[in-house]
């Protein structure tokens, strides 16, 4: 939860300031105004993203999330050693 600071207007609505403001972080990057196929999956998509926020808001827990995805990635890859692309390589960009 926020408090509007001034008073933006947000898709034709005035927020007064000081209102209490609730966010929904649940479609963060994926604006089409900002991102093309917003809907789509693409880890190679560029520029700064929200999910561990920014700033004094920083998520305390994003080093721990990155360490468990480069461990659950190892230890499947470990796991499966012959597991492969379903696809040529070709195919991919």
């Amino acid at each position: 939860m926020r408090f509007a600071y001034e008073d933006p207007e947000v898709a034709g609505t005035t927020i007064p300031r000081g209102a209490l403001i609730g966010l929904a972080l649940l479609s963060a990057n994926r604006d089409p105004a900002r991102y093309d196929d917003p809907d789509v999956f693409d880890i190679r998509r560029g520029g700064p993203h929200l999910a561990f926020g920014h700033g004094i808001h920083f998520c305390l827990g994003a080093p721990l999330a990155r360490l468990e995805g480069a461990i659950a990635f190892q230890q499947l890859a470990r796991r499966f050693p012959g597991m492969h692309l379903a696809t040529d390589r070709g195919e991919l960009r």
